[in-house]
């Protein structure tokens, strides 16, 4: 038989203090660090501090993350404006010209208050232009600028109204807000153009269909003869000159009382709204923070659903005004 034999230890105080912190170690599932070690705790734990304080986690901000973000937001916007233009703009146009077509109701006369030689105000209609060979069949409003002509084809101030002496200028847009004089080039001499205003109803035969080209002499003031002349972009893409359609009225003119007006410079050249593009880049800008914004928040709080059902429309919001205020920078005749 075996004899197995038992020893035993005495163990010092520390040494007995050291065996009993150990075991208490392992029996939790894990250890104490060593003191001086650094702490690597995920980010919201508040575990105590061997030292007796407590040890803060300040989180790494996903700088690479955000910048995704920002990056995506830009990209985001040009998507948005595309389907802005191509999309929405007509479907704006459309409910114009229906509103305006609506005011031509019941009283025209009162309406078309050009034919009385009273300025009417800045917007509102004055007249309809059909031209068959193409389809046209639009209200005119007054003014040119780039917000007037997002209603429908406009009557450039100065000129003179449809049917009455002189030269009749008429812009309208080739690509954007229901593109009313997308396909003006294609009209053909002799090719009749009918204006309707409070002094009744006028026909024009078309006479030159042109470009005028930057520096060439303008179409757009008074001429001897009694004319319409059409104007929009001469491009598609770029728009470096005019493309311009002129007719001459047929019989005789209706003499109305002279009115004159100041035309703003960017109304005479058909630009787009000096002020509009300051606009679009701060929407622009407001609706890349926002997007940021809220992806940092949804990181900070976990809840990215949550974040993200609430900054959506506001992300949508900014991003539509500044697709507006991005238009009426355009040329007006874009």
């Amino acid at each position: 038989m075996t004899d197995i034999h038992l020893s035993t230890a005495t163990l010092t105080p520390d040494q007995a203090a050291g065996e009993e912190d150990r075991h208490d170690g392992q029996g939790d599932g894990g250890s104490l660090p060593v003191p001086g070690s650094t702490y690597d705790r995920s980010w919201g734990a508040e575990p105590s501090d061997p030292a007796g304080g407590r040890t803060i986690h300040i989180p790494d901000i996903p700088y690479r993350r955000l910048l995704g973000f920002a990056l995506v937001g830009v990209a985001g916007l040009l998507a948005l404006f595309l389907i802005y233009l191509v999309a929405f703009t007509p479907l704006t146009a459309s409910r114009d010209q229906q509103r305006l077509a609506d005011s031509l109701k019941g009283a025209p006369l009162a309406v078309y208050k050009l034919a009385n030689g009273h300025l009417p105000a800045e917007g509102s209609t004055v007249g309809v232009i059909r031209i068959p060979a193409i389809g046209v069949d639009k209200v005119i409003v007054y003014g040119t600028s780039a917000a007037d002509l997002m209603n429908g084809p406009g009557l450039m101030q100065g000129s003179s109204l449809p049917g009455s002496p002189g030269n009749s200028v008429i812009a309208g847009r080739r690509v954007t807000f229901g593109a009313p004089f997308s396909r003006i080039g294609s009209l053909h001499k002799g090719q009749t153009i009918v204006v309707v205003d409070g002094a009744g109803t006028f026909t024009y035969k078309v006479t030159r269909v042109h470009v005028v080209a930057i520096g060439q002499k303008d179409v757009v003031g008074p001429t001897e003869d009694n004319r319409i002349t059409l104007v929009t972009s001469n491009s598609s893409l770029i728009t470096s000159g005019r493309l311009v359609v002129q007719g001459k009225l047929e019989g005789y003119p209706y003499s109305i009382p002279d009115s004159t007006v100041s035309v703003p410079s960017y109304d005479l050249g058909l630009s787009g709204d000096p002020a509009a593009g300051g606009l679009a880049l701060l929407w622009s800008i407001l609706t890349v923070i926002v997007l940021v914004a809220a992806a940092f928040a949804a990181w900070r709080w976990k809840r990215p659903w949550l974040i993200y059902l609430f900054a959506a429309p506001v992300v949508m919001m900014c991003g539509l005004f500044a697709c507006e205020s991005v238009a009426r920078a355009l040329p007006a005749t874009f």
